[in-house]
């Protein structure tokens, strides 16, 4: 059985950036040893032609690569390596002595040898591997466990993060001096990289599947987390390192891109491969072995290899890695490995998976300070077509928490790993312990979370946000504001917050407060309680997606338009429940009073027109939300949610607001239905399409105040959820859809372009309609609209391209708009930048 250097190396040389400490403290360029460098090209003595895959191996080491499609490749060491060996099917191996800790270029000519392709018939012309492969996926329908009746297994991960490539400078750092002792568990690979144990996750789980009618089913028994810092982003991480990747479907997604897989139905479209000679052993079975490798450079696609077996044609065991090439944000390196078990000689199963990432800021740079993302997952107690009751299968919730999943014992977690910690690990937990309980290590990492989300940590409560304590606009002109929330140290059922502002121009008081009851129950299925209280300005047709109303930005990022602000006093009580994974409901009573600031409200009596004091609505709203799988899932119909990965499934949100006449002093009886959907359309190879579609209907004669307006995006920084050449208050509707589309190509385009491609540049289409009517009665009734606001006649449009990733965090959208021009008011182009993370 041969072995595949390049593939078991990637165990030695991988690590990933938590990005708040890594900005903040560790950030940090590491040249401690002398490196040495080896590169050239392998080629056929007799015929000079390149050689690919060739092994390219540090002599006595698992260091090592593979030549690429022109017989090039290059390696580097830290490591005190005299000798290099070279190997090939079909070619003598070579052993070449090399110079340490220099730069050193070698042509390597490979004498060729006899050999034979064993029991694989040749067609002319043909690669041989492709015969192997048309039967891998003849039988791919067999071969993967869904085409079982019924199957459940138990599944254990453990999730490990490193920081590696540190040096004294490190150590020194200002911030981390205090904590010497965190030093002390440092360990270092074969390829001499230093790392640091930092976060430790374990789960214990029971999977069940169902054919007819299809099921699926997991059971979370345990889950704990050992970690010194709170990172939501990391752990959002961390949740989808615990997904393994199916080899039998043709496309699999990590770290939300979609790899095509080597044995895709379409696979000579995104790989080369070579079949290796003969018939090797695997775990007692007989296999081909196939090497592969992406037909570009900058694919994104696998290099790697996978065993075979001769009499199913099945995957028994393949390995799979992708590299700074594959124009994913801070990979240098990412490898996957499975291992598959013919269970009960009935049925192969994946029953073993490691996973290794290597994550930096900068990918390019070897030695920067980065971290080692590591993954194990073991699978046993297999059974294959035991059947359980039917009434176990019926689950709407994919994902099942057990109440005690949080607070299992040692005793459970040495059943469900079936061994003990590694000296390492049990380190990290003590280490862990300590710094969680470090008055030093608790402030640090409170100022790292005042510069992350604005807001202060001070026992049980945050101060903030930062930045909304002083803000400017025409109205107020100068804001003072002061708030608070409470934390997890002050309770995990009960939840407050409130805050107080002063504008120093109308010399008036703002505040509101909120509190929230968390029922205890079952996970997942809990009841809310809430009531909450504002008073305070108010912009209609502002979208929630960007930045609030009293941030600091909005006092100088408004560039067309103006703002039409008015005063809210809101009252609300609502009782929320989320039923299952990915469904919530709320049913809420409400109370608004719209009172005028820049513009007076105007009404109709008779031939004369008056000035209304106020407005009040009040009554009922019932909000449901659906999103297969979401867990957490807030019900109010605006909600924005952030995330470091997209959703795999469409987004549903659906709300009807009922105003009551005389309720609460209410002045109108109305009716409001609105319906939105938000999906992301996954192309594979060519990204994907992000879909925003909203629809409404109001009935009732009421002032623009309670009318749709359509979410207007004047401000500097761009908005994926808003028009962006639309001003507040543009126009008017009572029932309306709109749709906004954004295809993105990822690196498909760019990549085409040489010297473009090393900027890892991505490319976007944008495309954002709205339309909308008003009904007589609110067009020509008692209540006028606003200065400037119009009723449509015929839809709204604007279009653009964007390029994103520009430096990994931000994205420059290039936007024209297409109709209503005549608004002297209004741009008709702009371009506007974004911030974010993404892989």
């Amino acid at each position: 059985m041969t072995s595949n250097p390049f593939i078991a190396t990637v165990l030695h040389r991988l690590n990933i950036p938590l990005f708040f400490l890594a900005f903040v403290t560790f950030s940090s360029t590491v040249f401690a040893q002398r490196t040495t460098t080896i590169f050239g090209t392998v080629t056929d003595l007799e015929t000079h032609q390149p050689l690919p895959f060739a092994n390219v191996v540090f002599q006595n080491s698992s260091v090592g690569t593979l030549t690429d499609s022109l017989g090039n490749f290059k390696l580097e060491t830290k490591r005190n390596f005299d000798s290099l060996v070279v190997s090939l099917i079909g070619y003598k191996s070579q052993t070449l002595v090399v110079n340490r800790g220099v730069t050193e270029e070698l042509a390597i000519q490979l004498v060729p040898s006899s050999y034979e392709l064993g029991m694989v018939e040749v067609r002319p012309g043909e690669n041989p591997a492709f015969k192997i492969l048309r039967k891998v996926i003849a039988n791919k329908p067999k071969n993967t466990p869904e085409s079982l009746n019924y199957y459940e297994y138990e599944a254990y991960h453990r999730v490990q993060f490193d920081l590696n490539n540190f040096t004294e400078k490190i150590k020194k750092n200002l911030f981390l001096r205090p904590f010497d002792y965190m030093w002390e568990n440092t360990d270092t690979t074969e390829d001499g990289i230093n790392y640091l144990p930092m976060l430790l996750t374990e789960s214990s789980e029971e999977h069940f599947y169902r054919k007819q009618p299809r099921s699926k089913k997991e059971v979370v028994k345990g889950r704990r987390t050992f970690k010194f810092f709170q990172a939501p982003k990391i752990m959002e991480f961390v949740n989808d390192m615990y997904v393994d990747p199916n080899i039998y479907e043709n496309y699999v997604t990590i770290l939300d891109r979609s790899f095509p897989s080597p044995i895709n139905d379409y696979y000579k479209r995104n790989y080369n491969f070579l079949l290796d000679s003969g018939i090797h052993v695997i775990d007692g079975h007989p296999c081909h072995h196939i090497f592969f490798k992406p037909k570009g450079k900058s694919d994104v696609a696998f290099t790697g290899d996978m065993y075979i077996d001769t009499s199913h044609y099945a995957v028994v065991q393949t390995d799979l890695e992708f590299s700074v090439e594959a124009n994913i944000n801070f990979v240098r390196n990412y490898w996957i490995q499975q291992k598959y078990s013919f269970v009960d000689s009935t049925q192969w199963f994946l029953t073993s998976s490691r996973v290794i990432g290597d994550f930096t800021v900068i990918e390019n740079a070897k030695d920067m300070t980065g971290f080692f993302g590591k993954k194990t997952t073991d699978i046993r107690n297999i059974k294959i077509n035991e059947p359980r009751d039917a009434e176990y299968y019926a689950t709407v919730d994919p994902i099942v928490i057990e109440d005690s999943a949080y607070v299992r014992d040692d005793a459970f977690w040495n059943e469900a790993r079936r061994d003990t910690f590694s000296t390492e690990q049990q380190n990290l937990v003590n280490m862990i312990d300590r710094m969680n309980n470090d008055p030093k290590w608790k402030l640090l990492i409170g100022g790292i979370k005042l510069l992350a989300d604005g807001w202060i940590p001070f026992r049980q409560i945050d101060i903030g946000h930062i930045y909304s304590f002083y803000t400017w606009n025409p109205i107020e002109q100068s804001r003072v504001k002061f708030g608070f929330r409470t934390n997890d140290k002050f309770s995990d059922q009960v939840k407050l917050s409130g805050y107080l502002a002063y504008g120093i121009g109308d010399n008036r008081f703002k505040g509101g407060g909120s509190a929230e009851f968390i029922f205890p129950g079952e996970l997942r299925r809990r009841w809310v309680l809430g009531v909450s209280y504002k008073n305070d300005q108010f912009q209609q047709g502002m979208s929630q997606n960007v930045i609030a109303l009293d941030h600091i930005f909005r006092s100088f990022g408004q560039i067309s338009g103006e703002q039409r602000r008015t005063m809210l006093e809101s009252y609300n009580t609502y009782i929320e429940r989320q039923w299952f994974t990915g469904l919530s409901t709320r049913i809420s009573m409400f109370r608004d009073r719209y009172s005028p600031l820049q513009q007076d409200f105007r009404v109709r009596s008779g031939l004369d027109t008056l000035n209304a004091e106020n407005f009040t609505a009040a009554g009922a709203k019932f909000n449901l939300r659906f999103g297969f799988g979401e867990d957490e899932l807030p019900a109010t119909f605006d909600q924005v949610d952030r995330g470091f990965f997209f959703r795999k499934y469409p987004m549903i949100s659906f709300e009807v607001a009922v105003g009551i006449k005389d309720f609460l002093n209410s002045n109108f009886n109305y009716q409001h239905y609105k319906l939105k959907l938000e999906y992301q359309l996954k192309a594979n190879k060519a990204g994907y399409l992000n879909i925003l579609a909203e629809g409404g209907i109001i009935n009732g004669k009421l002032p623009y105040q309670l009318l749709h307006v359509p979410d207007g995006n004047p401000l500097v920084f761009n908005d994926d959820h808003g028009f962006n050449l639309m001003n507040y208050m543009e126009f008017v509707s009572d029932k309306y859809v709109s749709l906004q589309l954004e295809h993105h190509f990822n690196g498909l385009l760019f990549n085409l372009i040489p010297g473009v491609r090393l900027a890892k540049l991505r490319s976007l289409l944008i495309g954002k309609i709205y339309f909308g009517t008003l009904t007589d009665q609110n067009r020509n009734g008692n209540f006028l609209l606003a200065d400037g606001m119009e009723v449509m006649q015929h839809p709204y449009a604007e279009v653009g391209f964007g390029i994103e990733n520009i430096l990994k965090i931000s994205r420059i959208d290039f936007t024209w708009r297409l109709t209503q021009l005549d608004n002297s008011k209004t741009l008709g182009f702009i371009v506007k930048p974004s911030f974010y993370f993404r892989f």
